[in-house]
């Protein structure tokens, strides 16, 4: 058992970071003082952060013009007036000379970077023209795109216009899909983009993989650390020592690709020596039979043999768990892309935490707290698309909704040009180099589109391969539509522009609009200050008031009904928590959770594995200079020390990472004693082609390179964690 308690400045070093790279001399922005800002002309405007994808409420403030702080919202419930580095880092983005500064149309080969610049007008006209003429001879469903970030529901509506189901949301496939179709099937609604665990309460909290630490967003981990500082217990299981890990009271390392073995052997344990909540279980379950029966033959000795996790850490657990129930939680995790067994493993998590019976109670889960508003709609639309998707949410995979899409199949569809012809492909914020797996892929989806579309702020590896490249306007420089947003309250948030956009750039919602006009489509747009007043007015408050505050909160609702003796909804066929799931049974797989042993990697591989570090986000900052000063530009691979000894390298040393289709790319070693040696690690996001990238072209690996393209039978989500290399030292 590893007790190793950091203190939580150092804990959060990262984080605040933001408070010393203000003063880098990068953009020459200057700290006045209060009295000399006085003198200039100063404003303050009212947004959330677009950094990562947690929304962090902020005042931007502006002196003659100029951008020069971000402070967090106070009240805002995202964020607690807090900014992490990522945050802060927002002011480079801003005038970051790397940016797209104008729309541009490729005169090269795709991937050769050579573009023209091009006006609005002809680039648009060039789109439509192009659009017009794939839509006649394809078909509105030959359309494709992939989305993320708040501007995604404006090429979202653009391509539900034009008459194509084939809107994919890479979150959904390659993050939280297999997760969220699993806690739907056990308690009858998934999770939600703000995970509703109340760490803040909480006497027990166990992750599995969840490194949150690092893969930080800044209102939970506030809630996370001021749980820890009031005594509560962490349990922590992952393939090295992490920074979370740094925190918890147990720490257990796992054999990749066994959790679901692990939970198993709780689940048995607990049901075995009477550590579960039997009055919720009766009351409000179903299944407890089969599963308890079910569960049998995963015995302690069994789960140690097949995680190597000992079996007194196993019991120290689950005895921790249960003493603490229902104020304890096991964490439902974030990113689920991982084996390909995801939905198992995650009803493996959602069974365990019913058997405790921390449903709606204080340190346990909470029920998101709605705003009482309406919200109006942004585009009219008259006929929506009545083709069936290519990428079989709904259908193949009738789990999967339609509204979110499952991109790594999408991706397939467009490259194998199965089920029907698909020529035109739309990105929107995401980058399908690095957020897809197996990049070859990628590139043939490409090759086999004729026109490909990129709307984004750098000329990211997608952006490299595309035919136009349209420059959006940055968070600080654009309105949106106003979010409506849930945590213990519910909350409304609003986005103005602190400056006029600094280039010729526009914001996606425009951007939208003039693509579907040029194409015919009028009258389908509505005025964003139009949203804005009609939502506004439902909720009861104004763009005066939001202006001044950014957010407005209404505690409307009981986050914890059943401590206050209301009974819990669950929205299963059964009404109840389906510890049996009917609804994967009626698919033909397991209805209880079910461990299937994964790939293990011979004598001489590694299982490749990545993750997030807290100063980036996904692959769109690496090139932010600001955050680049927090590290080195060389890109680490974790690698265990007796691995490493026998094949000579050492701590510092370059390596090359190589799969079995002899792609490679070089790292530098960082040989430690606390990860698996079956396993290497490395941050995800570096490795980037595009040469407008200037501060890190070139520089790391592209994990997508690396990682499997496995599929989840039950969600149709990505599992990535399958993918094996051979490292030498170069």
């Amino acid at each position: 058992m590893i007790r190793t308690r950091l203190s939580r400045r150092r804990f959060l070093q990262a984080a605040s970071a933001g408070a010393c790279i203000m003063g880098l001399p990068v953009l020459k922005v200057s700290a006045n003082s209060d009295k000399e800002s006085a003198k200039s002309g100063v404003s303050y405007s009212q947004n959330w952060c677009e950094m990562c994808f947690w929304k962090c409420g902020l005042t931007a403030k502006t002196v003659n013009g100029r951008v020069q702080k971000l402070e967090g919202q106070a009240k805002c419930p995202s964020n607690y007036g807090k900014l992490c580095a990522k945050g802060n880092s927002g002011v480079f983005q801003l005038y970051d000379s790397d940016r797209v500064k104008y729309p541009m149309i490729r005169t090269g080969k795709r991937g050769e970077g050579k573009f023209r610049k091009a006006t609005w007008e002809e680039a648009i006209q060039y789109i439509a023209e192009k659009s017009v003429a794939i839509r006649d001879q394809y078909g509105p469903e030959s359309f494709s795109l992939f989305a993320h970030g708040s501007g995604e529901h404006s090429f979202m509506n653009l391509i539900e216009i034009i008459g194509s189901p084939n809107i994919a949301i890479p979150a959904f496939s390659q993050c939280t899909g297999s997760r969220e179709i699993a806690w739907a099937a056990t308690y009858g609604k998934p999770v939600g983009g703000k995970e509703p665990v109340d760490s803040d309460n909480s006497k027990c909290m166990m992750m599995l993989g969840r490194n949150i630490a690092e893969a930080l967003h800044v209102g939970e981990v506030q809630d996370f650390v001021s749980g820890l500082s009031k005594g509560a217990e962490l349990i922590y299981v992952d393939v090295r020592f992490s920074k979370t890990a740094a925190k918890a009271n147990q720490f257990m390392m796992i054999r990749p690709g066994t959790d679901t073995a692990l939970l198993l052997g709780m689940i048995n344990y607990v049901i075995s020596n009477n550590l579960y909540d039997s009055e919720f279980v009766k009351k409000y379950t179903k299944g407890f039979d089969e599963l308890a029966e079910h569960v049998k033959k995963n015995s302690l000795e069994y789960t140690e043999k097949e995680t190597g996790i000992p079996a007194y850490m196993i019991v120290n657990a689950c005895k921790s768990l249960a003493k603490a129930a229902p104020s304890c939680y096991i964490h439902p995790g974030r990113r689920l892309s991982r084996y390909g067994t995801d939905v198992q493993f995650v009803r493996a998590i959602a069974v365990l935490n019913a058997l405790f019976g921390n449903w709606d109670m204080p340190g346990g889960f909470y029920t998101p707290v709605k705003y009482p508003v309406k919200k109006p709609h942004m585009v009219s639309i008259d006929h929506h698309p009545t083709h069936d998707r290519a990428d079989g949410a709904g259908t193949t995979f009738p789990m999967a909704p339609k509204n979110l899409g499952l991109a790594n199949k999408q991706l397939e569809a467009i490259a194998n040009q199965d089920p029907h012809p698909m020529k035109a492909l739309f990105s929107y914020g995401t980058n399908l180099f690095h957020h897809q797996a197996d990049s070859a892929l990628v590139e043939k989806a490409i090759a086999e589109s004729e026109l490909v579309v990129t709307c984004d702020i750098y000329m990211t590896d997608t952006a490299y391969y595309s035919d136009v490249v349209l420059p959006e306007s940055t968070y600080l420089e654009r309105y949106d539509p106003a979010i409506v947003t849930s945590r213990k309250e519910g909350y409304i948030q609003y986005r103005e522009p602190a400056v006029d956009p600094v280039h010729d750039t526009k914001g996606g919602w425009e951007i939208a609009e003039l693509i579907s006009k040029a194409m015919g489509y009028t009258n389908h747009f509505t005025a964003i200050e139009d949203f804005n007043y009609v939502l506004f007015k439902e909720a009861g408050t104004t763009e005066e008031y939001m202006k001044k505050h950014g957010c407005i909160v209404k505690a409307v609702g009981e986050p914890f009904p059943r401590a206050v003796g209301e009974r819990p909804r669950f929205f299963t066929p059964s009404g109840k928590v389906e510890l049996k799931s009917s609804n994967i049974e009626a698919l033909g797989y397991s209805a209880l959770p079910e461990y299937t042993p994964v790939p293990r990697p011979s004598d001489n591989e590694f299982r490749f594995l990545f993750g997030r570090i807290s100063y980036h986000t996904h692959a769109r900052s690496q090139n932010n200079a600001w955050l680049l000063a927090l590290h080195d530009y060389e890109v680490p691979l974790w690698i265990n020390t007796e691995r490493a000894k026998k094949l000579g390298i050492k701590n510092g040393d370059k390596v090359r990472v190589t799969n079995g289709n002899n792609t490679s790319g070089e790292l530098v070693a960082k040989v430690v004693d606390y990860i698996h040696p079956e396993a290497v690690f490395t941050p995800q996001g570096f490795g980037h082609e595009s040469t407008m990238m200037t501060r890190m072209s070139g520089k790391g690996a592209r994990t997508s390179d690396f990682c499997s393209n496995e599929t989840d039978p039950i969600s149709g989500g990505a599992g990535l964690q399958n993918g094996f290399v051979k490292i030498e030292k170069v």
